[in-house]
């Protein structure tokens, strides 16, 4: 399937005003939209010792919320499901002595609130618990994935919330196992992907289903140079798409497709630059999907956003802004109502260095 080099669609895209301080180091991970008069964007704020990071648009500009004070932490996901439940996930970061706990807030419609969730490992040399996305199909129908260390390496974790606490799914044998994202097309039919290692094959796509009962491994495709999966769409149970980069090198984009009955690979097969990543999808119908992540300039040697749109019969990079000279990076994305899409990241205000990482928000509308 070829990949065009540059064409323009059907979305205007647009840098929107984010409520960043200046001189603040600033960074956005995820978003979710509600409405047209509600979405949230989460990631961190300060760099040495990290504080989460809420936004908030009420249609017309997007402001700050305060979330429960949480030292050396940061969120990386957020999933609306209505005005007044919202989930954030992310990790609180202790000293070498205490294993990294999971963080998961939620908001009431008043204030966000820590909820306590499971943590695993409790290495208290190598320990880790970090959660990096969340999705939820009711109030008592929440799902939350990502993965724990211990000393004999990575497996993946999964929880569910039932509305009254988080309850942890044991992992899948296997030492070396990162969730990255997860979808819910319903109760009984939940995706969940990341990448694992293995000695013969490298770092390769992982997949796992819900079915209701059970949490099973659903055969991935290896990749020849590997392949590290960022971020997931579900459509329907014969139409979900993943994205990501390869492992090996040159660092380029890469997609995979599930047709219902397998996962095939959609290769990038243009793509130029010598540095890629895909880190998010979305999709507004079954041939109209968005990517987004960022790419390495050749001529200026630094990042610039990356758009990607699929068409039904191949991928097509759509040219969107950057913020000035700077390094820009694309690292989720969510649809609207209006049939346009949210993506948020951060930039870096090169060549002045002595300017901290900003939040970057960028709208494409029809």
């Amino acid at each position: 399937m070829a990949f065009a080099s540059e064409t323009t669609s059907d979305l205007s895209w647009s840098i929107v005003p984010s409520p960043r301080k200046v001189g603040t180091f600033s960074q956005l991970y995820g978003v979710s939209v509600l409405s047209p008069t509600e979405a949230w964007a989460v990631g961190q704020r300060a760099a040495n010792e990290p504080a989460p990071l809420i936004y908030r648009w009420d249609g017309r500009r997007w402001k700050q919320v305060v979330a429960a004070p949480i030292a050396n932490s940061y969120f990386d996901d957020v999933f609306a499901i209505s005005s007044s439940d919202v989930w954030a996930v992310g990790v609180q970061i202790r000293d070498d002595n205490s294993p990294d706990l999971s963080l998961t807030q939620h908001w009431n419609g008043t204030a966000w609130s820590i909820v306590p969730s499971p943590n695993p490992s409790r290495d208290p040399a190598y320990g880790e618990n970090y959660l990096a996305a969340v999705a939820g199909a009711a109030p008592n129908d929440v799902w939350a994935v990502g993965y724990q260390q211990t000393s004999r390496g990575y497996s993946e974790i999964i929880i569910h919330w039932d509305g009254v606490a988080w309850t942890l799914v044991p992992p899948q044998p296997g030492d070396w196992r990162f969730l990255t994202d997860i979808a819910i097309l319903s109760a009984s039919d939940v995706w969940a992907v990341g990448y694992q290692f293995d000695f013969r094959n490298g770092y390769q796509g992982l997949s796992m289903h819900w079915d209701g009962s059970n949490w099973s491994d659903v055969p991935f495709p290896v990749a020849d140079l590997g392949f590290y999966v960022h971020g997931m769409t579900a459509l329907s149970d014969s139409d979900i798409w993943v994205v990501g980069n390869v492992s090996g090198y040159p660092v380029t984009p890469v997609t995979a497709h599930w047709d219902g009955t397998s996962w095939s690979l959609v290769d990038i097969t243009n793509f130029e630059p010598p540095y890629g990543s895909l880190k998010a999808v979305a999709a507004l119908a079954e041939n109209d999907v968005w990517a987004v992540g960022y790419y390495r300039d050749t001529l200026g040697g630094k990042d610039e956003n990356l758009v990607e749109h699929w068409d039904g019969v191949a991928w097509t990079q759509v040219p969107v802004p950057n913020v000035g000279q700077a390094l820009n990076q694309l690292y989720d994305l969510a649809p609207d109502q209006a049939g346009g899409l949210w993506t948020v990241g951060y930039f870096y205000p090169y060549p002045d260095f002595s300017k901290p990482v900003s939040t970057l928000v960028i709208r494409g509308t029809p």
